[in-house]
């Protein structure tokens, strides 16, 4: 499991850079099919960039080896063109990764806005002023609070959106760009700006974060969930008609979202019991792709 891997080299100062929400259950070997990222995968890059080489049973039963441990392996990149091919192109039977240094400092950012407009416009700023932090995640009120009810971490309930960011590297660069980001944050409209006194809060408030999905089951018995992205400075109308959508197909919708790349997670929340539901359902994410697309986007 993901995070079992970095629980054991946490202690001799590593760990397993990707970070998918789902890192409690999902498996290296599934990571290695979906080319998972993460929300740190906005400066550490997808699964991809974390695998050294791969054993694999093709479809004819040949075990072969894809990648190697040296650098700079010779030869094509099959290792990265078997990566996120879902076991359509065979077995992973083995994963040799590579593990990344744990950083000398850390800094996590909690920042609240009145909208989940201005969040985004502070995550398309923070990255124009040539600030990549190591993640940057935003949820909006409704998400924030049954996060807060499901694992109650301390997020403000009153909070329009919320805007997750994390700073890594040397102790005195962190502290700058900390503070550039709390600035930025203020002059794009955040009514609170908090940073986790301990290694221990910091825990907390990214288990809320990944714990969003799970607590969606506070507000409705099914979701469908969608997976686009698109640039940066497209991020705030393309929530706004995110919520136009929904509300057009009287739909209830909730985003949390990998802000930083841009890349959107909308959930239509749903009682899968009610006639005609789904019919509504599907129409609505149709339209969430196509605005996607329309604004410049890509599914991801």
């Amino acid at each position: 499991v993901n995070l079992d891997l970095t629980k054991h080299l946490t202690p001799l100062g590593y760990h397993f850079a990707p970070d998918p929400s789902s890192q409690q259950v999902c498996t290296i070997g599934g990571n290695v099919g979906n080319n998972s990222g993460g929300p740190h995968c906005l400066a550490y890059g997808v699964t991809n960039a974390h695998i050294l080489a791969i054993e694999v049973v093709l479809a004819d039963g040949e075990i072969v080896t894809l990648g190697g441990l040296d650098a700079e392996p010779s030869g094509y990149d099959l290792r990265g063109v078997f990566i996120g091919g879902e076991g359509m192109l065979g077995i992973t039977t083995k994963v040799a990764v590579r593990i990344t240094p744990n950083p000398p400092a850390v800094r996590t950012l909690l920042l609240s806005f009145d909208t989940p407009r201005d969040a985004a416009a502070t995550v398309s700023a923070v990255i124009a002023a040539g600030i990549v932090p190591a993640a940057m995640e935003v949820m909006d009120q409704r998400i924030t609070i049954a996060v807060e009810n499901y694992v109650n971490v301390g997020y403000p309930r009153d909070a329009g959106a919320v805007l997750l960011a994390e700073v890594d590297g040397l102790p005195d660069g962190v502290d700058i760009d900390a503070q550039r980001i709390s600035d930025i944050g203020r002059e794009h409209g955040a009514t609170d700006v908090r940073q986790a006194a301990s290694d221990e809060e910091r825990m907390l408030l990214w288990k809320g974060r990944k714990t969003a999905f799970g607590a969606v089951a506070q507000i409705a018995p099914n979701y469908y969930l969608h997976d686009t992205v698109v640039p940066r400075s497209k991020l705030a109308d393309t929530l706004e008609e995110v919520y136009r959508i929904a509300e057009e197909h009287d739909l209830a919708v909730v985003n949390v979202f990998h802000a930083g790349d841009g890349n959107l997670h909308p959930l239509l929340l749903f009682d899968g019991q009610e006639p005609g539901i789904y019919d509504r359902v599907h129409a609505a994410g149709a339209k969430i792709v196509e605005a996607s697309l329309a604004a410049g986007g890509v599914l991801s």
